[in-house]
């Protein structure tokens, strides 16, 4: 089983959408997906139209509940481990406990039969993200194409170098995604440029921008059923080829 954290430290740059649509796009390809939302404004659940459920990631780290008792089914293939409100509560909670920045390796033990687990990781520095990149193998950084988000992923590259130096040991950053790329724009080129300068063929293909990308999510709908010959859905079922077709991970890459 792969675990993949899609991590970046700004706000906007399309991490969640690339979350669901990678994880829709693999389920498709009859691969056993959980995406896992640690991010408290539960925009996973929102994005694929999943309501009504009682409980939520925030009840597996109180104690509350099993992690495997809080997943609900979303499609076909693809479950989820929603997020709420209740995360803030659940993150003060965690400083109380002993090693409490490797509290997932323990709390989400009971999550087995899947190919992926995806987090999708809130856009800050915190307890809930030490945990993610604790858990998982692999981290994907999306980065929008903007002068702010590169300075966001180049923190974010130092900030997990100082968790794998404290944790003695670390996930690998595999890929760098850009996204919202308009050919139209000069800044679009200019930070691809540069991503491809600094981290070289980590850097994905670029995922265009596409106003069906915004708009799937309010009809609870993944970009392959909202528009599946658009844009966004060939990009993104692009990326998921790019991800089966990977090469495993040497030991010393974890």
């Amino acid at each position: 089983m792969r675990k993949i954290a899609i991590v970046g430290f700004k706000g906007g740059i399309g991490k969640t959408t690339t979350c669901v649509s990678l994880g829709a796009a693999l389920a498709l390809r009859g691969r056993r997906v959980l995406i896992i939302d640690s991010d408290t404004q539960s925009n996973v659940a929102i994005s694929l139209g999943v309501e009504g459920y009682k409980r939520s990631l925030a009840d597996v780290l109180m104690r509350a509940a099993k992690a495997e008792d809080c997943v609900v089914p979303a499609r076909e293939n693809l479950n989820i481990l929603p997020s709420s409100m209740d995360l803030f509560k659940a993150q003060q909670r965690l400083v109380m406990e002993m090693a409490r920045d490797v509290l997932f390796q323990e709390m989400l033990a009971g999550l087995t039969g899947y190919d992926y687990q995806l987090l999708d990781c809130a856009p800050s520095v915190s307890l809930l993200t030490v945990n993610a990149v604790a858990y998982v193998q692999e981290v994907f950084i999306p980065v929008s194409m903007e002068m702010l988000a590169l300075a966001g992923a180049r923190n974010f590259m130092r900030y997990l170098r100082e968790i794998s130096r404290l944790l003695g040991r670390g996930a690998a950053i595999r890929l760098i995604i850009p996204t919202f790329y308009d050919p139209r724009r000069r800044v679009s080129a200019k930070v691809l440029h540069i991503l491809l300068q600094e981290y070289g063929d980590r850097v994905t293909h670029p995922i265009r921008i596409d106003t069906k990308l915004s708009e799937a999510p309010g009809e609870g709908q993944t970009i392959f059923e909202y528009s599946p010959r658009g844009r966004g859905a060939a990009d993104y079922a692009k990326l998921a080829d790019l991800v089966e077709e990977m090469p495993p991970l040497s030991p010393e890459g974890y």
